[in-house]
């Protein structure tokens, strides 16, 4: 892995994601389930793209400055020469640091390993609460079921370990349920038919697809944006398939009872946190009717989308052509990159000088340039120059000593090691300005998802209010209703116990009994003294039952008041 490979599948995974997200946000009419299949070719496109990159032939780009390859000529007599350490100057170990290119390698390969480790975690978990979870078989959560066959049909489990209703597992799949949900099969139409649409459609299989695209390409801010929005997006898609059989309402009641902060992310749950619930009852409640669906459009969307991927994949970003190399030097030495030996010899200084008719040097190839070689330390005082050619020995104090064509490849070398800084500084700088727009692009990226989070939330938090105090209103105007209608059940029960008291009274006077046993033979009932006589001292009792349970009725009204 390059430097021109790793810049090529950040701009590359870049350009996929945000392409499907811009493709799903101008879809914004359509249903939420073309909207999810858009970002799943996305997604797809994405983990094709190394093996489209491998297949496909290469269309180079070059983008990276060109790199400094230094002129090599044909080495012929090498003169050896040394020169007395210099106070300060350090020999470098023999343990060679790892470069750049293994350095970015192993933080890539350890991002993709956080990420894809988080999820197998997940899975796990998700596996260990099925096998310990009971299988459920109660007709009123088991009866949509029914409409799978019984190799479609996925499983439904309880697990106390569960708080909110998710599923996962390849096809078939499987569904938890909580314990808690479990109990309340008023919500069973609502769970299971969200539950089911993501069975369904397949969406746990996208989902895992989605998180290894997010461990390969964890390092492009585009690419977990789209992982966030393809799992948005997948909740509203079950929402508008689970309304086709739920009543809105009684799903947006279920949703709100079933609230729970959602951690499992190695999971679809129906419940999420308060801010994604609150969006997605907004729009449960507003949406209108899903419009008819489109198959050949979305499939021309899609290939739209596929077809300007496949010949970005095919982009290789190369390094600039290299300068034409400078003329060979018409003098007969030329200098050789400095080689130090192993300590505590001295330091010793490798020259080589060419011929005085040099053949022509060979055409350069476009490589990362070589680190610069060291600068050739300068003569000090007290400093020896020793040079041996053809068994003899020259011993130089100063450069001044140096006959004309020594003297010319010594200053010519250290020209060159000075030019080879120059462009190692110039390599810096890019590196270092490259750096600082990567950091900037994330940061406006992140800003912008902010700042969209905080008008979304802004908005959520505005209609809650709103619902909340229509919601105060109603239970205001029912609790004075209640209190009215309290108040006036215990003047009748006052007005009943009066009655009674009289009736009792009236009863006491034979005369009054005779009559009533005279009216109700004629009526065809029988009715005698002695019952009439033991009606007249129970209903005094009764009417005092009466007046007690209009006093607590008042107290009640008193108290709600």
């Amino acid at each position: 892995m390059s430097a021109e490979l790793i810049l090529e599948l950040l701009c590359k995974s870049s350009v996929i994601a945000g392409a499907g997200l811009l493709l799903s946000t101008a879809l914004g009419f359509r249903p939420p389930a073309d909207r999810v299949d858009v970002l799943r070719a996305a997604v797809c496109v994405l983990l094709g793209l190394p093996l489209i990159m491998a297949l496909l032939p290469a269309l180079q780009l070059p983008l990276l400055p060109a790199a400094t390859v230094e002129p090599t000529t044909v080495p012929t007599p090498v003169w050896q020469g040394t020169v007395t350490p210099v106070e300060g100057l350090s020999l470098s170990g023999s343990i060679r640091p790892p470069s750049m290119m293994e350095i970015a390698v192993g933080v890539w390969a350890l991002g993709a390993l956080v990420v894809f480790g988080r999820f197998a975690l997940g899975v796990i978990t998700l596996w260990r609460w099925t096998r310990s979870g009971t299988p459920v078989t109660d007709k009123v959560w088991t009866a949509p079921l029914e409409r799978f066959g019984r190799r479609q049909r996925p499983r439904l489990v309880a697990s106390a370990r569960v708080e909110a209703p998710l599923s996962w597992g390849l096809p078939p799949g499987v569904v938890l349920i909580g314990k808690a949900c479990l109990v309340r099969p008023d919500n069973a139409d609502a769970v299971m038919a969200h539950e089911l649409a993501h069975v369904r459609r397949g969406d746990w299989l996208f989902l895992g697809l989605s998180r290894l695209a997010l461990a390969l390409f964890w390092f492009s801010p585009l690419v977990w944006l789209l992982h966030a929005t393809l799992a948005s997006r997948t909740e509203d898609a079950a929402d508008a398939a689970a309304l086709a059989a739920v009543d809105r309402r009684t799903y947006a009641r279920a949703l709100v009872g079933l609230a729970a902060d959602f951690r499992q992310p190695a999971a679809i749950g129906m419940a999420g946190d308060a801010q994604s619930l609150t969006r997605r009852i907004n729009r449960i409640m507003t949406d209108r009717p899903a419009s008819r669906p489109r198959p050949l459009a979305m499939a021309l969307a899609i290939g739209a989308l596929v077809a300007v991927a496949t010949p970005l994949a095919a982009v290789e970003i190369t390094q600039h052509a290299p300068p034409a190399p400078p003329a060979a030097p018409s003098a007969s030495h030329a200098w050789a990159p400095p080689a130090p030996p192993a300590p505590p010899a001295p330091l010793s200084l490798v020259t080589a000088i060419a011929p005085p008719a040099p053949p022509a040097p060979p055409a350069p190839v476009a490589t990362p340039a070589p680190p610069a070689p060291p600068a050739p330390p300068r003569l000090q005082d007290g400093a020896r120059l020793i040079i041996t050619e053809d068994g003899r020995t020259h011993v130089y104090r100063s450069v001044d000593e140096m006959d004309p064509e020594t003297r010319r490849a010594y200053e010519r070398a250290m020209a060159e090691a000075a030019e080879a800084r120059v462009h190692a500084a110039g390599a810096r700088v890019h590196a270092e300005a490259a750096h600082r727009e990567a950091e900037r692009v994330r940061a406006s990226i992140d800003q912008e998802a902010i700042a969209r989070t905080v008008a979304e939330a802004r908005v959520a938090a505005g209609q809650a209010r709103a619902e909340a105090a229509v919601a105060r209103e109603q239970a205001r105007h029912a609790m004075a209703r209640a209190r009215v209608e309290m108040r006036h059940g215990a003047a009748q029960m006052d007005q009943g116990a009066r009655e009674m008291r009289e009736e009792a009274a009236r009863l006491r006077d034979p005369a009054y009994r005779a009559r009533q046993i005279e009216e109700n033979r004629a009526r065809g009932s029988a009715v005698t003294d002695a019952e009439l006589i033991d009606l007249s001292r129970r209903l005094p009792q009764q009417a005092d039952e009466m007046e007690q349970q209009a006093r607590r009725m008042r107290e009640q009204a008193a108290d709600r008041a």
